[in-house]
């Protein structure tokens, strides 16, 4: 048997502003055109199943047209024959089965919602059958992912079956429903293919001989994400899992040093700025050197670029209240936070606490309180550690 394994599509997200810019409208079509590109592959190779390990929306309320595109994409692989096999994520998991859209297709038979059931006396897991193999999805469990891993491999017999499951080994505190990679271990005699999701970067654990694969997002939720996204295809006579890049929108990265006096004025006449990409610009220096970010970001727009972002760090000083009136709020916020005598006592890594606010601020934006508290409390436990 071969099945495909997609995670984190996020349909129907619009990055922060306003949802009429060209911007906005640009994006949205970004993520259906990347879910469009994998479901395009599936049908021309005939995969038996295709997996979606969670976040298939952005949000757990979803807008009528978010939906109806959906619909259209999921009925290709059901005309094809291809059973769809999904669970919930972190963003668009439902605390009530009435209200999950999730819950919705399974009855309209666009696809089939694993998740668990809470028994009598303890949690089920229900699954089904594909060639042989069962498939069982764990849904995201958040905070409970270790100790849901740990319940499900007590019902696990042979090795004949594939977990579904929205998470990823780490031990990053300031991401919430990650799984220590001692945990995961204990599935590699139980499964022959675990499939998670949550981190939007491709990986494949461990190293040596994987068996849980993160197949990363498909299109950049954060502009500034790094590393390798796409899809997995695995064929269970060989055991082979093998990893396809995704269609993303373009993005243009440069690298700027400047000198002593230099105001970057000549920079799009001395890059090739290509039209409808996303160009993101750090600027490093030392020294008197001026920029103007938000002036950069739109003379590179008006040269084709669907939109820019510029970012200048200093290497030699304090960042100054002039240089802080020429930044964007993300990047002041940023200075402050990695400039934090105070943060750095708590025993918070800048970088990491800079990406849970990010977090924070994108959750109160979208209205999910429940992710936004879920947050906060992977905040507040790796600050002050679990124990306290």
């Amino acid at each position: 048997m071969r099945f495909l394994h997609c995670s984190d599509i996020h349909l129907g997200r619009r990055p922060i502003g306003s949802p009429n810019s060209p911007y906005s409208s640009a994006r949205y079509e970004d993520y259906f055109s990347a879910f469009e590109y994998v479901v395009e592959w599936a049908l021309q190779n005939k995969p038996e199943a295709f997996f979606i390990t969670g976040d298939l929306f952005d949000k757990r309320d979803i807008n009528p047209d978010t939906l109806a595109r959906t619909q259209s994409i999921l009925s290709r692989l059901k005309e094809s024959g291809i059973r769809v096999l999904a669970i919930e994520g972190n963003h668009d998991k439902s605390f009530s089965a009435n209200e999950s859209w999730l819950r919705f297709l399974q009855e309209t038979e666009y696809l089939e919602l694993l998740c668990p059931v809470q028994g009598e006396n303890d949690i089920v897991f229900p699954y089904v059958s594909i060639e042989g193999f069962k498939v069982f999805g764990l849904g995201y469990p958040g905070f409970m992912a270790e100790e849901m891993i740990l319940r499900a491999s007590s019902f696990l017999e042979g090795k004949d079956n594939i977990v579904l499951i929205h998470t990823a080994p780490g031990n990053d505190n300031f991401i919430p429903g990650l799984v220590s990679p001692e945990v995961l271990k204990i599935l590699r005699s139980k499964v022959i293919y675990a499939g998670g999701g949550h981190l939007h970067s491709q990986l494949a654990f461990p190293v040596e001989e994987p068996f849980f694969f993160v197949p990363g997002s498909l299109e950049y939720w954060d502009v500034w994400e790094r590393d390798r996204k796409g899809f997995y295809v695995f064929d269970t006579e060989i055991g082979r899992a093998d990893f396809h890049d995704s269609h993303r929108r373009e993005r243009q990265e440069f690298a700027v040093f400047p000198g002593e006096g230099d105001n970057l004025d000549g920079f799009v006449d001395e890059h090739e700025i290509h039209r409808g990409a996303i160009v993101l610009v750090t600027v490093t220096g030392s020294g008197e050197f001026y920029v103007d970010p938000v002036r950069l970001e739109r003379e590179i727009e008006s040269s084709g670029a669907l939109k820019a972002f510029v970012r200048v760090r200093r290497t030699d000083r304090e960042i100054t209240l002039d240089d802080y009136r020429l930044m964007s709020a993300r990047d002041i916020e940023r200075e402050v936070i990695l400039g934090s005598r105070e943060w750095k006592e708590l025993g918070a890594k800048g970088e990491d606490l800079v990406g849970a606010i990010e977090k924070m601020k994108q959750s109160q934006e979208d209205g999910r309180y429940d992710l936004f508290k879920e947050s906060v409390d992977a905040l507040l436990e790796a600050i002050v550690g679990g124990d306290s």
